[in-house]
């Protein structure tokens, strides 16, 4: 599967501006700029020495994201750490409190499109940046496979609409735009697999954080992840031959940033 953005696309000149981009590089970690590829937002990036329409701005704590505008281009957002929390329009304070507390970890809201359509909306809280984000449950793509477990297509659907999934071998696992990974797990690393014309993909999460904070971890090492591990090293010769390991699960692009770099 592709993701939403491919290098080629990148807004070089934005990141030149936030002294991320030099000399052909994007100066991310892996992770990062796997995220801001699939749609989804970094970390928190320390980004220093910028030079902005006249401004000079020494140090500034944000996470990145990248928005393909009207004209099929691609911006650069940056989200930045509000003071206070914004507001969203199609929750109530009610509705707010519970994400920003804790109480719920996405509210779901059914809006309507032209035509008579409606459209699933989830929303989530980032507590880092004290903003809300949202995205559209049917974008969001989940994998064929965890951990080489087939997931059924009510599982799918429901880690779309963000319920936690347990696996055959007692994994959960939640799909969270707010995480630049993607998801939460009770495992801090998991294997995704995508089934492809010809053959299947992989993608190896390394360091997924906590479905519940503050809780341990499991041991990751199942027998189902060491199995799939195995086939994804291509120790077993029907996978041997696969040339398109690795790729990246694309998710949804959340709500548009703050549009500082131009």
């Amino acid at each position: 599967m592709k993701t939403l953005f491919i290098t080629g696309e990148l807004p070089v000149s934005q990141l030149e501006k936030l002294g991320i981009y030099h000399g052909g590089q994007l100066l991310l970690d892996p992770h990062n700029i796997r995220a801001l590829l699939s749609g989804r937002r970094t970390e928190l990036i320390s980004l220093r020495g910028i030079h902005w329409e006249g401004f000079n701005i020494e140090r500034l704590d944000a996470k990145l994201s990248l928005f393909r505008n009207d004209l099929n281009e691609v911006e650069l957002l940056v989200h930045p750490i509000y003071k206070e929390t914004r507001e969203h329009p199609l929750l109530s304070e009610g509705e707010m409190s519970r994400l920003i507390h804790g109480e719920s970890d996405f509210i779901g809201k059914s809006v309507q499109k032209e035509e008579g359509r409606s459209s699933m909306l989830n929303i989530e809280y980032d507590p880092e940046t004290k903003e809300f984000i949202t995205y559209d449950v049917s974008a969001v793509q989940a994998p064929d496979l965890v951990n080489g477990m087939l997931l059924s297509q009510e599982e799918k659907s429901a880690f779309k609409r963000g319920e936690v999934l347990t696996l055959g071998d007692g994994t959960r696992l939640q799909h969270r735009a707010s995480e630049p990974l993607g998801m939460l797990s009770d495992r801090k690393a998991l294997i995704l697999s995508v089934l492809l014309d010809g053959g299947i993909s992989y993608l190896l999460l390394r360091g997924i954080k906590s479905l519940n904070q503050g809780s341990a971890q499991l041991d990751f090492t199942t027998a189902s992840f060491n199995k799939a591990y195995q086939e994804m090293e291509g120790q077993r010769p029907e996978l041997s031959k696969i040339p398109s390991m690795g790729k990246t699960l694309s998710m949804p692009q959340e709500d548009r940033g703050r549009g500082l770099v131009r």
